[in-house]
Parts: C-alpha cells; structure tokens; sequence
C-alpha cells in the first residue's frame, strides 16, 4: 500500500523542503523556515504562543505559598492580560512574576502591619498582592505622573475600598525625603536599571536612612543582541537605555555563568550602604538576566 502525502505536507515538502531551500540554508536551518515547519515555531510570529508557554511553565513552578498569594489577589484579569488557564486559576506573567516576588519577600520578612513604599509601581501588581494577602499599614507609591494615574486607577477598581485607601500616591517631582517618614520596606523592581545613575544613587541615600528592608529585583547588566528584538526603537533609544542605571555592563545575557558572576556586582550595586546585609539572594525566573535580593538593615545602623 502506498502512502500519499496530503495537500498540507505536500505544500511543505515542495517549498520548505525543497532540495533548493535545504542547500541554501543548510548551515543556519535551525533558524530558518525549514525547521520553522520541522520542530520550531517561528519566534518572530509566534510571540504570544511563546509568553503562553512561558506562563504554563511558570505555574507548573509555583509552590503550596505562591499559589494561594495568588489566589488570594483577585481581580487579576482586568486590562485583558494574555492568561493561560492552570489548576483552575486564570494566571499571567505579571501575576505569576509578583507571586513568587511576595513570596521571596515573605520567607525573610514579616509583612503584617508593616509600612512599604515602592519605587516605579508600574501599574500596582505588587502592590495589588502585596495588600490583598497582607494587613499592611501604609502603602506609598513613587512614580511618574502618568503612571500614578494608571496605576492610581487600576488599584482602586482591583482593590476594596479600605485597601484602596492605605495607598499613597507621589509624583518623583513631589519627592521629599524629609516628609515620608520611615518604611519597614522599600520595593524597586526593574526600573532602577532604566533611570540615570545619579537618581538611583538618591533613592539608595533615601533607602539607607528611612528604610529597614529592601528588596531589588532589577537586570544585572546590559545587552546588544539584535536577535532579540531586531532593535525595533532604533538606535538612539538603545545607546540611551544602554547608559542607565548602575549597571552597565553588556553580557550575553543567555549565558549562565556570565550572568551569575554579574549578579556580584549586582548586590554591591543596590546595597544601600556599608550598615546592609544581604539576607537572600537569587535568580528571578524566568528572565535570565534578571537577579533579586533581599536586602537588611544591621541592627542599631
């Protein structure tokens, strides 16, 4: 009996698989349309089917604490995230990411009745986690004016009213350290990285002196890879992002090892002050080159 390839394969075999086509691509053809039919989905098209997985790879991670944090912070699907479905629960990558956050923090500090200010909020995940797992004081928020107002937005329709309410809301040019008070913890995750350096050296001053706890979660260095997103803002923006930060340093950022020993200069970077420990430390999954740590104030400093 003979086998008769259908109209599908057939269109493959004769264009794809051409003889022509594997001859011409045959030293790259992992990375062309050859195996983009064989065994790969082509990344450039196939970006949300990509985040996807990432997500279902990232709750099948979660640990007995993390999936009850985010079980607990409801409201998660507003603004139409792209979500997978895993063990009952609607879970994006935003969501996934604060979880494990919350829960790195919680395994060295205690958050109940505490007093948290974030730096660069985004529109409020950690927040929105943060306060619904937590009887927290006082939230404070720094950010720019019109993130505050999405973010200011967003957290009074996800949150209740009396969660809402221990939130406020502060324009970095409405910043001024000697009218905040004290902080049990302060919060920068991944914007440090994108401000200049002489800005995050004031927040690590502020830190030092009103906070007890910090935790950074932030890139260990820099990239220029054009692989990753055919530098699709041009090149003004990148030799910009390339000059922010503290860290600037271009490592190949899929690359391990390179990464680990960065992580190095990394907690000698966001480390407040000669008075700080370093009470845990890690790779922040799933981003290679994204590192975190939990930083503490020595007692009587």
């Amino acid at each position: 009996m003979s086998i008769d390839q259908n109209k599908f394969w057939k269109e493959i075999n004769e264009k794809q698989l051409s003889p022509e086509n594997i001859e011409a691509n045959f030293e790259n053809f992992k990375s062309s349309s050859i195996n983009h039919k064989l065994a790969l989905f082509n990344p450039e098209v196939n970006g949300v089917r990509y985040l996807k997985t990432v997500n279902f790879l990232l709750a099948s991670t979660l640990s007995s604490a993390e999936i009850r944090l985010l079980g607990n912070t409801k409201n998660r699907d507003l603004g139409n995230p792209l979500c997978i479905q895993y063990k009952g629960m609607s879970a994006c990558l935003d969501y996934l990411q604060a979880a494990k956050e919350v829960d790195f923090i919680q395994r060295e500090i205690t958050l109940e009745n505490s007093s948290i200010i974030e730096i660069g909020a985004g529109y409020g995940r950690t927040c929105h986690t943060l306060l619904s797992n937590f009887d927290i004081e006082q939230y404070c928020i720094i950010d720019l004016p019109n993130a505050l107002q999405l973010s200011r937005r967003y957290l009074s329709e996800v949150l209740g009213a009396p969660s809402f309410k221990k939130i406020t809301f502060i324009s970095v040019a409405e910043f001024d350290a000697s009218k905040l008070g004290t902080f049990d913890l302060a919060i920068n995750i991944d914007s440090f990285a994108e401000m200049d350096k002489e800005v995050v050296h004031e927040y690590l001053a502020f830190i030092d002196k009103h906070c007890t706890a910090f935790y950074a979660k932030n890139p260990v260095g820099k990239y220029y890879d054009q692989s990753l997103d055919g530098h699709s803002q041009g090149n003004e923006v990148i030799e910009l992002a390339l000059k922010q930060g503290v860290l600037t340093d271009i490592l190949d950022i899929d690359n391990q090892s390179e990464v680990n020993e960065a992580s190095k200069k990394f907690l000698l970077a966001y480390k407040p002050s000669a008075h700080w420990t370093v009470k845990a430390d890690s790779w922040a999954v799933p981003f290679s080159y994204i590192w975190q740590s939990l930083f503490a104030k020595e007692n009587g400093a």
